[in-house]
């Protein structure tokens, strides 16, 4: 190995004169014997917390400050909430719920985890101006950590906060809904409160999904699609912070839309656009969008054959694959091998959707009996991988819709459930449960004409 590569490979690497794959901020080789790699800058030696050689040589090791940072950082949004609520939270409360919203919550809401997660490296970051997605996040941090885990003041300070971040995103939602028709939501609303709104929004909506509440959340994302919208196309553009909400709450919409259509519709869902951060399954998004326009509009010359749905599902899943491969996030084998599953499930499930709900083929067409094979194979693959087991929500329950007079496979989806409600906190899920055991108990010709029934009756099912 030349000088001039082990200069840039890891230490542990040049020493085991092996080449190193150089991944940030961890290379793969030593990741997988489990040895802390020492990263690729020199490295400096210390003495006394002195530098003795190097670009430091002569200075202090620099402890104390980063330990003030760390404990400082959130002393003035402390102050800023205790006006807004009583009861609030220390500093030393917030950095723990916050920290434990960074380390429990934000990885469970993105595709694939990684160390550059936007809900972390952005959104906690905009927590520290904004008190409204601080509020949000105490929120969802304190009730998902439940009973036992908390002092009881904070547990009771959730719902204050909750109610506080809905106030403020009326109050601002207010100003789109009642302005003059020669105005644009441009014209009143900044890219920065733009930005908080649709934070707490997303972050909100996994509080309410908890607290079995799931219709208060179809009013926020009516609003969601309104700002989304209009700021879509614009300077908005050039915000990381903007193209990753709109991506985030994009998923949200599209999902929740093929089983919440009734009130809401279909027009103007928010579609991930590709290139937008952690748009992994853009693709896949803007067509299962497409598939709950042709089940809610059916006209017959709309409608393809299937044969060419099914390329065009294939065509689907190779973009898919060809535009992840450059993501940052998937660096990783382990991570690539379990985003291929993910999207494996989702292209199987949606192809499933399409079948029963497009085309009408019964459980005893050849087509729907292999795709439902292979789902289920699929699903008890991915089931097993702690990192995928909850985004799974919106295939286990097309997989589930196709589980009536199959105990076997009932057991399966209820067990995946059970899985995903203690892997995510989020007790919506147990509100599908219910609908699913009602459908397999009575029956009928369409899983969807149920939904719009429980919908009618203030339940809409969001198995997102």
């Amino acid at each position: 190995m030349s000088s001039n590569t082990s200069a840039t490979d890891c230490k542990v690497c040049a020493r085991r004169r092996i080449r190193c794959d150089r991944t940030r901020p961890s290379c793969l080789k030593c990741t997988k014997r489990n040895i802390e790699c020492p990263g690729y800058g020199r490295n400096i030696r210390w003495a006394n917390a002195v530098a003795v050689r190097g670009r430091f040589k002569g200075m202090q090791y620099p402890k104390e400050q980063s330990q003030n940072d760390g404990s400082d950082k959130w002393t003035k949004s402390a102050a800023t909430i205790a006006k807004l609520v009583a009861g609030a939270p220390n500093t030393g409360e917030i950095e723990r719920l916050v920290s434990y919203y960074s380390k429990e919550i934000a990885g469970n809401m993105i595709w694939v985890d990684s160390p550059s997660n936007p809900y972390r490296r952005l959104v906690v970051s905009k927590a520290q101006s904004s008190p409204v997605i601080l509020l949000a996040i105490i929120a969802v941090s304190a009730e998902h950590r439940g009973v036992g885990s908390l002092e009881p003041s904070l547990l009771a300070f959730a719902p204050r906060a909750c109610d506080i971040v809905v106030s403020k995103l009326t109050q601002e939602l207010s100003k789109i809904t009642d302005r003059s028709e020669s105005l644009q939501p441009r014209d009143i609303l900044d890219l920065e409160t733009v930005e908080w709104v649709l934070a707490s929004m997303l972050i909100l909506s996994n509080y309410e999904c908890i607290g079995d509440t799931s219709t208060a959340w179809c009013s926020h994302r009516l609003g969601a699609r309104l700002l989304v919208n209009a700021f879509s196309d614009s300077s908005a553009e050039s915000s990381e912070l903007f193209r990753f909400l709109r991506a985030q709450f994009g998923i949200h919409d599209v999902l929740a839309s093929t089983t919440t259509c009734l009130y809401l519709g279909t027009d103007g869902v928010v579609l991930p656009k590709q290139g937008d951060p952690e748009a992994l399954l853009a693709e896949y998004m803007r067509l299962i969008h497409r598939l709950t326009v042709l089940v809610t509009n059916k006209t017959t010359q709309d409608i393809p054959p299937p044969a060419v749905l099914r390329i065009e599902f294939e065509n689907t899943r190779g973009l898919t694959l060809m535009n992840a491969a450059s993501s940052a996030a998937l660096a990783g084998e382990s991570a690539r091998v379990s985003f291929i599953q993910l999207v494996d499930v989702h292209h199987l499930a949606a192809l499933l959707y399409a079948y029963r709900c497009i085309y009408d083929f019964t459980s005893q067409d050849v087509e729907v009996t292999l795709i439902m094979q292979q789902l289920f194979e699929k699903l008890q693959h991915c089931a097993s991988n702690d990192a995928l087991i909850q985004h799974l929500t919106w295939p286990v329950f097309v997989a589930g819709t196709e589980c009536y007079d199959y105990d076997e496979k009932q057991d399966l989806v209820l067990k995946w459930y059970g899985e995903i409600i203690s892997k995510t906190g989020f007790k919506n899920y147990e509100v599908v449960v219910s609908f699913l055991r009602q459908l397999w108990e009575e029956k009928p010709e369409s899983w969807l004409e149920m939904a719009k029934t429980w919908e009618r009756d203030g339940k809409p099912l969001l198995a997102v």
